[in-house]
């Protein structure tokens, strides 16, 4: 049997280690703008986005994929910036391109390229493990931001996704309490069970001065200016959430309130486990798409 092509483009390191996995697996692998990186022999390293299209069937784009909605997201700052609508002229109804939460505005250039998408930023395997690792890389952050203990504070948990359950998981046992905001029903009652402490609006004026940790999951203000200045004098807020975020980039200065915002922590924390896990996504779509 013949084994896959796939070209993977741009990004940080974790698309190093899914190409190690999948080359691992048998798959023919080139590499086009990622980060130098002692590929195994076999990994083919491509010049040009020409050349890294032409003879593949799936492409793995990078995650982000990008942060200025103008260009391919790559780690190395000194590389030469690839523009998107340069990758969006060479896809065809040939390619399938794997990405992780393609926005909605690139998903119409791509069907009527013929593309097809594979979105794994919504595989249930991918946003179960993702979170896990990004409730790891919250909690050092936490520890190294801040000069207390988490068995001294409350926690005002915004949010309970994927992330929010893995981040109030590991950090529950570790805290006095966890506080959240959490508007779907199932979800504030699946909390209460793991022992968490939904709280509403009209809880805020004295619920919000005890917590001394503000961690959002949310890509939407939920706090208004008001409410954050209910907050203990010492609350350290921490922002996981993408674009728009959950709390402007001056809260600080607004708020006096130390604010941390912490994109893409798989890749900076666990870039060989994250990197993997992609391999291992792409690997179990691709039995149903290839």
């Amino acid at each position: 049997m013949e084994m896959p092509n796939i070209t993977i483009l741009g990004g940080d390191m974790r698309q190093c280690y899914a190409a190690q996995y999948l080359h691992s697996l048998g798959w023919n692998v080139t590499c086009c703008r990622t980060p130098d990186f002692p590929y195994k022999s076999g990994i083919i390293q491509a010049d040009s986005l020409t050349d890294a299209l032409e003879h593949c069937r799936m492409i793995l784009a990078p995650t982000p994929l990008t942060r200025d909605k103008k260009n391919l997201y790559q780690a190395e700052t000194n590389a030469m910036p690839c523009p998107l609508d340069d990758l969006w002229d060479l896809l065809t109804s040939n390619h399938r391109l794997a990405v992780c939460n393609l926005p909605e505005e690139y998903r119409k250039i791509l069907v009527n390229s013929g593309c097809e998408i594979l979105d794994f930023g919504n595989d249930a395997f991918f946003q179960n493990q993702n979170a896990a690792l990004t409730a790891e890389g919250v909690l050092a952050e936490v520890i190294r931001c801040t000069p207390f203990a988490l068995s001294s504070v409350n926690i005002l948990l915004l949010g309970y996704g994927f992330c929010g359950a893995a981040i109030s998981k590991l950090f529950l046992p570790m805290c006095g309490n966890i506080y959240l905001v959490e508007q779907d029903m199932k979800k504030q009652e699946n909390a209460r069970q793991q022992g968490l402490s939904p709280i509403c609006a009209d809880d805020f004026p004295h619920i919000l001065p005890e917590c001394r940790l503000v961690i959002n999951t949310v890509p939407a203000p939920i706090l208004d200016t008001a409410q954050l200045a209910q907050l203990h004098s010492s609350c350290h807020i921490f922002d996981i959430a993408s674009s728009p975020f959950g709390f402007p980039a001056d809260i600080t200065e607004q708020c006096l309130l130390p604010h941390f915002r912490l994109p893409g922590i798989p890749g900076r924390f666990s870039p060989v486990t994250a990197g993997e896990m992609i391999g291992r996504t792409i690997e179990r779509m691709a039995e149903h798409a290839l």
